[in-house]
């Protein structure tokens, strides 16, 4: 439905511009966000990137945001800005530079932040202090491949890459103390471009129909959970790399992203930039997972109210935020600790609770939210907000990927994460040739 806007919408972001960007004098001790006073106060820092072309126009790209400051100073918009851009960066160190850098998360320690590219599908490795890339790989593949996501094991071994087009998933061996800088080893493949595991999908045995999304590692680094965009969600043995247990298409949608660890459970969700089809969450038994690996874990799903659901997170312990890039908007689930006990009624097992508006004189008439991160407190959330010229995941029948003003969205947790508000917005804008081609994408808190 955005495409009916969007021209109403520029002229509304011409006014909202004027009206809320102009900075008004405060009386000393008072606040553009009213209960700032209320989240803790450690210092921390969140990582966010434009992954449109660089600056100066290159096909090179990556402009790396890197903002610092304790909760308050988020919340007020004091924190502390630094760019980097990465293809240059990674140039200056005689290391391959890659394009449209497309996730980012950190290894254990925050010592090094890992970034996936979705175009030339290089995988960089960053020293998080230097706010250098140290290392570069490029898993096997080309020319149809990406590194579309990123995810790391809890001992800081392994990266695990799903390559999107390339319809296979990768295990990058990684020591971050290694001599000579050298992080990445070995890699491993696991290709799903084969007719049995289609068939298991219940997807076209020929073309690209089984293509990974995100492929995350459990707590035990022991199984990697995958979602497809065609359908269907695999469990993989990380160890062997192969797949263990696969759920079909007609199980799990079509358009499935993120995968996430909520306790003893993984939950994976789908959405859809049409609002007439339906967006889902499922949640899996992890822990039975562990118990008996030759079973295939119960699973359920939940219908996600909410267009187009993108990223996930866990607020208090309890409830699952998923932030909405078409409808503008966060949906909120209090998800009950042990799903999967017979004892726990149906409805009390995934609830949705709360979907809080983002459109607002703070973040714009179209935030178009896509990935979100706590901050280290909780208190505070985080999300990169889509710019006006979108280079990934848009259905041009829809907009759903099509924002107004690109950067890093803030708000404020409320009743210990069943609610929030918008706080502030962080606005970066990359115009090359009179055109603005920002588009923030990959987020991450080093904590």
């Amino acid at each position: 439905m955005k495409k009916f806007f969007i021209p109403c919408l520029f002229f509304i972001g011409i006014a909202w511009t004027i009206f809320t960007q102009v900075p008004l004098p405060l009386h000393e001790g008072l606040s553009t966000v009213a209960s700032a006073a209320r989240p803790r106060n450690p210092g921390y820092e969140v990582w966010a990137i434009d992954q449109a072309d660089s600056l100066d126009g290159t096909t090179l790209g990556g402009n790396l945001f890197v903002f610092s400051g304790n909760d308050r100073d988020f919340l007020r918009g004091n924190a502390k800005v630094e760019q980097f851009n990465l293809a240059a960066s990674a140039k200056k160190n005689d290391l391959a530079p890659g394009q449209k850098p497309h996730w980012i998360t950190f290894n254990q320690g925050g010592t090094h932040a890992i970034v996936g590219h979705a175009t030339t599908a290089h995988v960089y490795a960053i020293d998080a202090n230097k706010r250098e890339v140290v290392d570069s790989i490029l898993p096997p593949g080309l020319p149809n491949s990406n590194s579309h996501a990123v995810y790391l094991s809890k001992d800081n071994k392994f990266v695990y890459v799903a390559d999107t087009p390339g319809q296979r998933i990768h295990k990058i061996g990684t020591n971050y103390e290694a001599p000579g800088g050298k992080i990445f080893g070995d890699v491993q493949t696991l290709d799903f471009n084969t007719p049995q595991t289609k068939t298991a999908l219940g997807v076209p045995t020929t073309g690209a129909t089984a293509r990974p999304v995100v492929a995350v590692v459990d707590d035990t680094g022991k199984f990697v959970y995958v979602t497809f965009a065609d359908g269907g969600v695999a469990i993989v043995n990380a160890e062997t790399l192969t797949i263990a247990h696969i759920y079909s298409k007609d199980e799990a949608t079509f358009n499935g992203l993120v995968a996430y660890q909520i306790g003893d459970n993984f939950v994976t969700n789908a959405g859809n930039a049409d609002p007439e089809i339906a967006d889902f969450i499922y949640l899996y038994n992890n822990k039975s997972l562990l118990e008996n690996p030759s079973k295939r874990p119960d699973f359920f799903k939940v219908p996600q109210s909410g267009n187009d659901v993108h990223g996930v997170t866990l607020i208090g312990a309890k409830y699952l935020w998923q932030v909405n890039r078409g409808s503008n908007s966060i949906t909120i689930h209090d998800i009950n600790a042990k799903p999967f006990d017979p004892n726990v009624e149906a409805s009390n097992k995934a609830r949705a609770v709360n979907i809080v508006d983002l459109v607002s004189d703070t973040l714009g008439p179209d935030p178009t939210p896509d990935l979100i991160e706590p901050s280290p407190s909780g208190q505070v959330a985080f999300f990169t907000q889509r710019g006006p010229n979108p280079i990934s995941g848009n259905d041009p029948a829809f907009f759903n990927s099509v924002g107004i003003f690109p950067g890093l969205g803030v708000v404020e947790v409320e009743n210990g994460g069943k609610s929030a508000k918008p706080a502030h917005l962080y606005r970066f804008d990359n115009v090359v040739g009179g055109k603005n081609i920002a588009d923030f994408h990959a987020l991450a808190v080093r904590k």
